[in-house]
């Protein structure tokens, strides 16, 4: 996820050096056409996840992430305005805010009363540094500091999308460590 802004920027050169047409805005037709063609493939992966002989919350993890990530990726093909762009960014990062606060309640109900307390804390810490770096992304990407153009609300959005996906990885991981009985 880390490179999800590159990939945007790659999504919308390829198509314009490749001459697809031009953007067009997903309908809630066509939005629902994807999450169920999305939904079509979820069988097949799962069968593949359960060869590998996972977890069954790394299984549901992973569909969660895939759903969510291949979402993404078809909404970009059909809308690589900059405006469809974020709203596709805006709804990736609620799906994902949606799965940290998933997972941080699981983790929470496998903590000690004691240890609660340890994560409460961490969290509060976490969402006090995201606001102020969302503030700082927003400072970057004013134009003074960054040349301005259309682009720079595409970088805001990917980079907080990036701080909400990297953390609710984290959150799973935690979750996932537990050795659970």
């Amino acid at each position: 996820m880390k490179h999800f802004f590159l990939s945007i920027i790659f999504c919308f050169i390829g198509n314009i050096a490749l001459g697809q047409n031009s953007p067009k805005e997903i309908s809630p037709e066509v939005l629902k056409k994807i999450k169920a063609d999305v939904e079509a493939q979820i069988p097949k992966l799962k069968l593949k996840l359960v060869k590998q002989e996972l977890n069954p919350d790394e299984i549901e993890f992973k569909i969660d992430t895939f759903r969510i990530e291949t979402i993404t990726s078809k909404r970009m093909d059909i809308d690589y305005s900059t405006a469809g762009m974020n709203i596709t960014v805006d709804e990736l990062t609620t799906n994902y805010d949606k799965l940290m606060n998933k997972y941080y309640n699981k983790l929470m109900k496998s903590l000690k009363p004691e240890d609660k307390k340890v994560l409460i804390t961490a969290q509060k810490a976490w969402l006090a540094f995201r606001d102020a770096e969302i503030k700082l992304i927003g400072t970057m990407t004013e134009d003074q500091y960054s040349g301005g153009g259309t682009m720079q609300s595409n970088i805001r959005m990917g980079q907080y999308s990036s701080l909400v996906v990297e953390r609710t990885i984290d959150i799973f991981h935690y979750y996932n460590g537990i050795i659970k009985d």
